[in-house]
């Protein structure tokens, strides 16, 4: 390829919305373009880089026997109903309607067609176990879409489901996954660490993140100082170890006066007391329209999945002065005692006594007590922070690190497929549901991801299997007869090597010409030059390296396809 005749141009200065530096260098590298926000298109470059990655994605696949099938971007949603997550999804779903009036969802992801599909095609536990996967565009209505192809509201998403007979094979194909996602992200160079995540939207219990730990992620990890626990703040939990003296002693409850105290801080300035001798009551209504009063230690955050995942909603707002009034609260002053509705209490709530709202206006009770004074559902729904106790090994204190989350694997066993009556004939003859996971990388926020980790100050340094070619060559002067037909004949020599050569051929400077090959990173740069034709040899220079090589010209096909051909695959 010759840039002279390459669909898309290189920018020396980024355009101001980009919002990290590889979304930058992406812009500026000509790897891709925005097309209105959360949508991009791939120019050239970046498809090639795309296609790389797609290829080690399904290399890594059919090692593990999984087979490549490919299911459609617009879905029915009768079965997105079937499973309840027509509803459930509905604030983030893209939706239309055809002709005839019949609904369809732009799909979300792929789990409700991959069991449709084992229903048609698998009915004997003889048939099992089984991986499908494909490549497949997402649709995802995301308010706030960011940095570039980190988060888009269209996507790439290579995703795969396993079928099997019981528990002890799902495991084994959660594990053999696992596996594969630890030697894909090893091979696109990415230092992608597996965390405890939340299952959200997919259901089941168990799920995995792939994460790879950068500032510009918006994914927040708890890390563990002393053994090996980690988790997205979605799932983190801690030590319970700081809860508060039991009840024994405290006496009942009194009113105390506290005008125009309606936050936390203000009591904590007010009463001379820590935030964790308060509870902090909040309400919310859920999906359905129920509502419910959750009730957290006063130094606490509620954490938002954690509390959907209680509720089993996908979403949750706070109440209106409406839900306040019928429940027997008052803004401000809410507490558990006397309220009238459901309530979940944070298992970080100890036996007391706390200081917590009246439900009176300008009045607070002092000396609250769980169990005694107000009861409630016992639930893990606040956040971690750092200096947390690891709630594994008890001794370590949580780190909070950022990451961007590049894979996904949730085990959910039959949480579909009961929904679909999705079965198969068992080896004693009976009708038995499916155990399945499925497993997903999104491959734009992994080309992405590679940029933000792989770059310097002059622009991206492709690793070399992901590269969009091998070689960029470089004429100097591209107008010289002699330096463009020796250069020429390099490429032709190194194309029938299977190297990949991105030859310019366009008539700038040298500045410009390097200027472009560091901020593009193709690995190994090689200048045709009329100064080193003089000594009838070409200079190589790689470009993660500040020194340069020369190299014979005679020789330089074989050195060259040499260097390629050491990198990994």
């Amino acid at each position: 390829m010759r840039p002279s005749k390459l669909f898309g141009r290189t920018l020396r200065e980024a355009p101001a919305e980009a919002q990290t530096t590889g979304h930058r260098l992406m812009l500026r590298a000509a790897i891709a373009r925005p097309l209105a926000a959360g949508l991009y298109t791939w120019l050239p470059l970046g498809f090639r880089v795309q296609t790389k990655v797609e290829q080690i994605i399904r290399e890594e696949q059919d090692r593990i026997g999984a087979q490549e099938m490919e299911m459609p971007v617009l879905t029915p949603a009768e079965t997105w109903k079937q499973t309840g997550r027509w509803d459930m999804l509905e604030p983030i779903t893209f939706r239309t309607t055809d002709h005839n009036g019949r609904e369809f969802m732009v799909s979300y992801t792929h789990e409700e067609f991959a069991h449709l599909h084992a229903m048609q095609e698998i009915q004997s536990y003889k048939q099992l176990p089984q991986i499908v996967y494909h490549f497949q565009s997402k649709g995802r209505d995301e308010a706030r879409p960011r940095a570039g192809l980190l988060r888009l509201r269209e996507f790439v998403m290579k995703d795969a489901y396993s079928f099997d007979v019981d528990q002890a094979g799902l495991e084994k194909s959660y594990a053999a996954e696992y596996g594969a996602y630890e030697r894909t992200f090893k091979r696109m160079d990415l230092d992608a660490i597996s965390v405890e995540s939340d299952t959200g939207a997919m259901g089941g219990d168990v799920a995995h993140e792939f994460q790879v730990l950068t500032e510009v992620g918006e994914d927040r990890i708890a890390i563990c100082s002393n053994c090996d626990y980690r988790a997205n703040m979605e799932k983190a939990t801690r030590s319970m170890q700081d809860q508060r003296a039991r009840s024994d002693g405290v006496p009942p409850p009194s009113q105390i006066a506290t005008p125009g105290t309606e936050s936390i801080d203000a009591l904590e300035a007010a009463l001379k007391q820590p935030k964790n001798a308060f509870l902090k009551t909040l309400l919310f209504r859920d999906q359905s329209g129920k509502v419910v009063a959750v009730v957290l230690p006063g130094d606490r955050d509620v954490n938002e999945a954690k509390l959907r995942k209680a509720l089993s909603t996908g979403e949750v707002k706070f109440a209106s002065d409406a839900d306040f009034a019928a429940a027997g609260a008052v803004r401000g002053y809410i507490g558990p005692v006397g309220l009238k509705t459901r309530v979940l209490v944070d298992e970080g709530v100890g036996g007391g006594g706390y200081i917590a709202g009246a439900n009176k206006k300008d009045a607070h009770l002092r000396d609250v007590v769980l169990g005694r004074d107000f009861q409630g559902e016992r639930v893990d729904a606040s956040d971690v922070r750092e200096g947390d106790v690891c709630p594994k090994c008890k001794v370590g204190k949580l780190t909070i690190k950022r990451g961007v989350e590049v894979g996904n694997i949730f085990a959910y066993g039959t949480y579909y497929s009961e929904k679909m009556r999705a079965t198969f004939v068992a080896e004693d003859g009976t009708q038995k549901p499916f155990l399945s996971g499925s497993y997903g990388i999104g491959v734009g926020r992994a080309v992405q991801t590679i940029i933000e980790t792989h770059n310097d100050d002059k622009g991206i340094v492709w690793p070399p299997q992901v590269a969009p070619y091998h070689v960029h060559l470089i004429a100097l002067p591209v107008n010289d007869d002699e330096v463009r037909a020796k250069a020429e004949a390099l490429v032709a020599e190194l194309e029938k090597r299977d190297v990949e050569v991105l030859y310019d051929d366009r008539d700038e400077t040298a500045g410009v010409k390097f200027a472009d090959a560091d901020l593009i990173g193709i690995p190994l740069r090689v200048t045709v030059s009329k100064r080193n034709l003089k000594e009838n040899a070409v200079e190589l220079k790689r470009r993660s390296a500040s020194d340069t090589e020369m190299v014979p010209l005679a020789s330089a096909p074989v050195r060259i396809a040499d260097i390629v051909g050491s990198w990994p695959r």
